[in-house]
């Protein structure tokens, strides 16, 4: 068969084993115009070998298939190339095809074009000589014109779309080399060689290696199942032509002796290698492509388990980088995230912790536009060569190529591109697998929905927790804040203060609800701007706001909040459009742990410091602080005045506590003096011992509505009757409730009867929990109990009084206060109240 057959026929295998591949492959247009070319490859390559060969039915036959396949490759190509780029097959490409093939007719029938070869034996070697006629040129003539006519659709494909023209390279180049292969059979060096099967071997690798360029094609397809008995089959027949020969030279299995014995033996040596061969190519292909594809199959379901459980954005965006970094032979990975339509895109994150992340991409970028238009990944090194890149600006192109950028992702929430995966090579010369580019998409397609998870889970989370109208943090989401940041300051300082607007109501009704609306939005602003990354701004009412400050103290927290004060001031004066009235606050600072032990004291602190500027007549600002006694520069005066207005509402109540029960009057004014002196031994300011006393005049004046002959009953009382004197905290509460300058009491009044290990009542607290004032108020008001004359019992001696506070100090009683209670009676600074007195 000499050199030129075995070429031929090893190249139909090739052929063979390619067209066996994308059988086995998914079915699209450029997929089926290769199989086309691939037909005609092999029509002339096999038909010009088995001619050689002069394989049955004879050289004719051969000879007229090959020649078709040589008169059908233009079209394939034609079909070939315009799928490859997007066209639809055009009216020349038909008439080409009906013209080629009524030339072939009449060429087979009367052999008018070329006919077939003439045998010549030269030397014992079979040669192949063709007669040339003139009429030859009616084959040449229409596959020029039809090949320049190729040749200018495949200018204006490029022309239309530049990005392809980088992907069309191998295939240019694959027709080249076919046509260079052909011409080269006239050089005389070439004579005998099949160079133009050669050429068409290289041929189809390039076209197939533009495919795996364009991601048509994965390897994996080796591993199916049809392509591994095909595979087998191809090279079982190669092998089995080349050992028959020698098997017929055995002795004992001749044929013409024994048919049916040297058939079966044929068989079985036939079956026997068509199993090995079929037994070593999937070893083969499982070794090398099954166990990678394995691989990286459980390597992203493992990434699809983990991002699906949490809706932590980093996190999310960490396990990306690393299953990339795990499947990939690149350099760096870096992801940039855009927080908000119209800015950059900002690196986030990178699989070097010390990477420098301080780089952005514009939105108007060439690049991001493309990413934003389009599903798929962007190879780096393609997308050089489109219009995109050339319009980029030089700075944009040199900090992609000093980095080595290999390939660019999208992170994509609907149409929206949230974020960018930069990939790059750790060497410019670092060579592209394009099988990584389907990788790449599966895992940024995960990533995105889980990244869309992850962002309406933040919104969501966003909107529960902020304020609707002025976008700060709302009073619920607050309180959490103010815990945990409670927690973290134990051991530094953290300073808490409320602004509340002045008038807001005659606000509202002066320039109606919209104007007020804007105008707590405007104050909003001022506040979150001057606070700025420092703390925390909070909606803590409807025309209250909180701003924590964690490691402030109370003088860089006063100056803070006289900042905001002026600014809110001046606000209205910027207005052009109308003139409106200036807007003033009253504000309460206080801070921990120099004035609160727990966050509950510390909001009741506030609160208070808001309602002593509100009675104060309001626009200013009152620090509440125990630890800085007897302020020099407070207007002792004015606070007299304030506390001397709500003095006859007092003893208004008194008095009619009196007028039903003298001893519970007594017994008030008792409480208030042992309550006013622990509080003055523990260091408060004159405004909180002011407020202790009010809170110790009033705290039983709900026993107004109790029958007399309960208050007054001998004997041990019945559960209904003491269920009704546990009435009288909230029916006091009632009472105080419509007094709104006397407000500030309640805390101390509606704790009183709260025990420290939580028994007590109305609320069942404990420990710290209950107010400071309510839990000197206990002590104070059991004191009194115990040591004045009742109708049910008789008072018992101080000494024994003191040891049942000791008793129950941690049960009933904060036993900090009751130690200070119990130092004061012994060293004279409490003393006991007189019967005659009372």
């Amino acid at each position: 068969m000499g050199t030129y057959g075995y070429i031929s026929i090893i190249a139909m295998l090739c052929y063979g084993f390619m067209l066996l591949m994308f059988l086995a492959a998914k079915r699209n247009k450029i997929i089926n115009s290769f199989l086309v070319v691939l037909l005609g490859l092999l029509f002339w390559t096999g038909g010009s070998a088995f001619m050689r060969a002069q394989f049955w039915p004879g050289c004719e036959f051969w000879y007229q298939v090959s020649l078709l396949g040589i008169l059908l490759l233009p079209y394939a190509y034609c079909r070939f190339i315009l799928a490859f780029g997007g066209k639809k097959s055009g009216v020349p490409g038909k008439i080409y095809l009906v013209v080629m093939l009524l030339c072939f007719w009449l060429n087979a029938q009367y052999g008018i074009f070329l006919e077939s070869p003439n045998v010549v034996d030269k030397n014992g070697v079979s040669t192949f000589v063709y007669e040339i006629k003139p009429a030859i040129v009616v084959f040449f003539i229409p596959a020029g014109i039809f090949l320049i006519y190729l040749f200018m659709v495949l200018v204006q494909i490029c022309k239309e779309n530049p990005n392809i023209k980088v992907q069309y390279e191998p295939v240019v180049l694959g027709i080249l080399a076919l046509f260079l292969g052909n011409a080269f059979l006239g050089i005389p060096i070439f004579s005998g060689f099949p160079i133009d099967i050669l050429s068409g071997v290289v041929n189809v690798f390039l076209l197939f290696y533009a495919l795996i360029r364009r991601r048509l094609f994965r390897l994996q397809m080796l591993a199916s199942s049809s392509l591994c008995y095909g595979v087998g089959f191809l090279f079982s027949i190669l092998v089995f032509l080349n050992i028959v020969p020698f098997l017929q030279k055995i002795p004992g299995i001749q044929p013409d002796k024994n048919m049916t014995v040297y058939t079966l033996i044929l068989a079985i040596i036939f079956l026997v290698i068509y199993t090995f061969f079929t037994f070593l190519w999937r070893l083969l292909i499982r070794s090398v492509f099954i166990r990678e594809e394995n691989h990286q199959a459980e390597k992203i379901r493992e990434f699809n388990s983990a991002i699906s459980k949490t809706l932590d954005l980093q996190e999310i965006l960490d396990r990306t980088i690393r299953v990339m970094k795990e499947l990939m032979d690149v350099g760096n990975i870096y992801v940039c995230m855009q927080n908000v339509p119209g800015e950059s895109y900002r690196g986030v994150a990178s699989d070097q912790p010390l990477s420098d992340l301080a780089f952005a991409l514009e939105e108007e970028n060439p690049m991001i536009q493309w990413l934003k238009e389009h599903e798929e990944p962007i190879i780096y090194r393609d997308f050089r060569y489109s219009v995109e890149y050339k319009s980029m600006w030089e700075e944009e192109k040199h900090q992609l190529d000093k980095n080595h950028t290999r390939y660019c992702a999208g992170l994509k929430d609907g149409d929206n591109l949230v974020g960018v995966v930069l990939i790059t090579d750790s060497s410019a010369k670092k060579r592209l697998v394009y099988d990584e580019v389907e990788l790449i998409s599966n895992i940024t397609s995960v990533a995105s929905i889980a990244i869309k998870n992850a962002r309406l889970y933040e919104n969501a989370c966003l909107e529960a927790r902020t304020d609707e109208m002025t976008g700060l943090l709302n009073r619920k989401y607050f309180y959490e804040v103010l815990n945990e940041e409670f927690e973290k300051n134990k051991e530094a300082s953290l300073a808490l203060a409320i602004i509340n607007v002045d008038d807001f109501k005659l606000y509202n009704q002066l320039y109606g609800v919209k104007e007020g609306d804007l105008c707590l939005q405007c104050i909003a602003g001022i506040i979150k701007s001057s606070v700025g990354d420092s703390g925390y701004t909070a909606r803590y009412g409807g025309k209250e706001f909180a701003v924590l400050l964690p490691g402030y103290d109370l003088f860089s927290a006063r100056n803070l909040v006289e900042s905001i004060a002026k600014q809110i001031f001046v606000m209205n004066n910027r207005r052009t459009d109308m003139k409106l009235k200036a807007i003033t606050v009253s504000a309460g600072i206080s801070a921990a742990p120099y004035a609160a032990k727990n966050v509950k004291e510390l909001m009741e602190n506030v609160d208070l410091a808001v309602y002593h500027v509100k009675h104060s007549g309001k626009n200013g600002i009152q620090v509440f602080d125990t630890m800085f006694r007897n302020n020099k520069n407070e207007n002792t005066t004015n606070r007299e005045h304030i506390y001397r207005e709500y003095e006859s509402t007092i003893y208004a109540l008194t008095a009619a506590i009196d007028a039903k029960d003298h001893y519970t009057f007594s017994h008030s004014t008792n409480v208030a003096y042992y309550a006013t002196a622990l509080a003055t031994t523990l260091g408060m300011n004159e405004d909180m011992v002011e407020i202790i006393r009010q809170a110790a005049l009033l705290h039983d004046v709900g026993k107004i509505g109790i029958p007399e002959y309960i208050l007054n009953k001998a004997g041990r009382l019945t559960d209904e009757e003491y269920e009704t004197i546990k009435g009288h905290v909230e029916a006091s509460i009632d009472i105080i409730r419509h007094l709104p300058s006397l407000d500030y009491v309640i805390p101390a009044v509606i704790g009183h009867h709260e025990r420290y290990d939580g028994k007590g009542y109305p609320r069942r607290i404990a420990g710290e929990d209950i107010p400071l004032t309510a839990r000197i108020l206990c002590v104070a008001d059991s004191f009194d109990a115990m040591t004045s004359n009742r109708c049910y019992k008789k008072a018992f001696p101080v000494n024994v009084a003191r040891e049942k506070l000791l008793q129950d100090a941690g049960k009933q009683f904060d036993p900090n206060l009751v130690e200070k209670f119990v130092e004061c009676l012994d060293n004279g600074t409490i003393s006991l109240v007189k019967a005659e007195e009372a």
